[in-house]
């Protein structure tokens, strides 16, 4: 089954400031129930591993292809790396 992934920021907040530590992967594939993936320094990181995450669950047997949706439109490959 072809997943759904979302990437955002660790925060620590403090009375003086909100600090983003690190950076997230989520499964949003059930939007009701998010479950952490994978957790990295670099947000660049963290959306590489997202794209990973949701181009391998496309390959399962029976799942749809995963639609190459990414934050660049200009990019006819979505960004991703695809054989």
């Amino acid at each position: 089954m072809t997943r759904t992934a979302r990437v955002e920021p660790i925060r620590e907040e403090s009375r003086e400031a909100v600090l983003v530590s690190g950076w997230r992967v989520l499964d949003v594939t059930d939007p009701d129930l998010p479950q952490e993936i994978s957790r990295h320094d670099t947000e660049p990181e963290a959306i590489e591993a997202a794209r990973q995450y949701e181009h391998e669950t496309s390959l399962e047997p029976g799942s749809p292809p995963d639609d190459t949706q990414d934050y660049d439109a200009s990019d006819p490959h979505g960004g991703k790396d695809l054989p």
